[in-house]
């Protein structure tokens, strides 16, 4: 999957910034981690000590919806490079100074998230429901 295609699974989910917490960003985090650090392992990435940064960059409105959010990854010739952006026009962006095979790694945890978020918002909606 490439990063439109990205972009348009999260909205065909039914997903939007007013559905993603604090606690969201940390499962998205996690699934990065989870996501790089077995692509370095099996060495697709072009350089093998690529890891996420701790720094996250994120701001919220008065009511807890978030307006946007930057994650990171380092590497041993650099650091805090965009890895995930949720920009404050909707534009989710996906590691823009990387080739294909060092931002595949970051779109299947974006797909991965997406899926846990899919089903959050489908349990809360059956809350609701019943």
């Amino acid at each position: 999957m490439n990063s439109e295609e990205a972009r348009n699974h999260f909205v065909k989910k039914g997903l939007s910034y007013e559905d993603i917490t604090e606690g969201d960003i940390c499962v998205l985090v996690m699934l990065l981690n989870k996501h790089v650090k077995q692509a370095v392992k099996a060495h697709t990435m072009s350089v093998d000590t690529m890891r996420m940064s701790q720094k996250i960059k994120s701001k919220y409105n008065t009511n807890g919806i978030l307006k946007s959010c930057y994650l990171y990854i380092n590497s041993h010739y650099f650091t805090q490079r965009e890895a995930i952006s949720f920009n404050e026009d909707g534009f989710i962006g996906f590691a823009g100074w990387a080739d294909s095979g060092n931002k595949q790694p970051i779109i299947n945890a974006f797909i991965e998230w997406v899926a846990y978020m899919s089903k959050q918002l489908r349990q809360i909606i059956k809350k609701v429901i019943i």
